[in-house]
């Protein structure tokens, strides 16, 4: 998809631009322009303009020319592999995001400390 593609169905999605955005239900952490070759070729899907709905497939390219704009995602998990004490509101959340978040955080600071023991022998 195009940014001016991409920005056209957010405008028309959100048109106050005041939602959260995200990919694949992460929040997006920063967006980078890199050469289509950079991590693996990028993968096109080839779509007919005039044929609604635009997500109707007519092909696909994979290529390593050019140039790519990348949307990186973080997730709480790896975010709290950062910082284990990472406040996370679990505003409208299933109970099961406070077991879930409880894990990420005892994985995280188990890690923590076996890299501390690491660190001193």
């Amino acid at each position: 998809m195009k940014t001016k593609k991409l920005i056209e169905l957010l405008n028309e999605a959100d048109p106050s631009g005041e939602e959260e955005v995200c990919v694949g239900n992460i929040d997006i952490l920063f967006v980078s322009k890199d050469p289509a070759y950079y991590d693996g070729c990028l993968q096109v899907l080839i779509r007919d303009p005039l044929q609604e709905p635009y997500y109707n497939i007519t092909g696909a390219k994979i290529t390593g020319v050019g140039s790519k704009i990348q949307i990186h995602t973080l997730d709480i998990e790896s975010a709290i592999y950062n910082a284990s004490d990472l406040s996370v509101d679990l505003e409208g959340a299933s109970g099961r995001y406070t077991e879930e978040v409880k894990c990420w955080r005892k994985d995280a600071k188990d890690l923590e400390e076996e890299l501390k023991n690491e660190k001193t022998n």
